[in-house]
């Protein structure tokens, strides 16, 4: 028992994720560097997009997912997505009720939305709001990444 016990206290810790490469988009664009700074190493720029440069998240060590997330570093826009399976009225109800209001505070408000059919409803609404302050748009970010799910199913809550 006592073996398991320091064994347990002991045992060698994984690696650490890998750093962040450079990028030199960062470089070039102060605003830009300067999220990515406030950003955890997790955190990387994607392709560029006619909706912009998309945010990649890293989950596990070494796999990044692209979220549904996009700067468009010319005019300071963040702007990303969330979908939502079910009623579209149940689903803009659940939306306005937890990623409206702290959206707003950040600066972001809905500005699309449309309802599709793949095997049930969706409803998809994007969010978009301009963020002069890196510190504005890296705090929008990690809401969208961290604190909110970006795709909901109603039917399983």
């Amino acid at each position: 028992m006592l073996r398991k016990l320091l064994r347990a206290l002991f045992r060698p810790r994984p690696p650490p994720p890998p750093p962040r490469p450079a990028d030199p988009r960062l470089e070039a664009d102060p605003w830009l560097g300067r999220i990515f700074e406030l950003l955890p190493a997790r955190y990387q720029l994607g392709a560029d997009a006619p909706d912009g440069t998309q945010i990649l998240r890293r989950t596990g060590r070494a796999r990044l997912n692209p979220m549904q997330l996009w700067l468009k570093t010319a005019e300071r826009v963040v702007r990303g997505d969330y979908e939502v399976r079910g009623d579209p009225a149940a689903a803009r109800t659940t939306l306005d009720a937890r990623v409206s209001d702290r959206l707003a505070s950040l600066g972001l408000a809905p500005t699309s939305e449309s309802v599709q059919d793949w095997g049930g409803k969706v409803l998809t609404r994007r969010y978009e709001g301009r963020c002069d302050a890196p510190d504005q748009a890296a705090a929008a970010i990690r809401f969208f990444c961290e604190d909110s799910e970006q795709q909901l199913n109603l039917a399983s809550e």
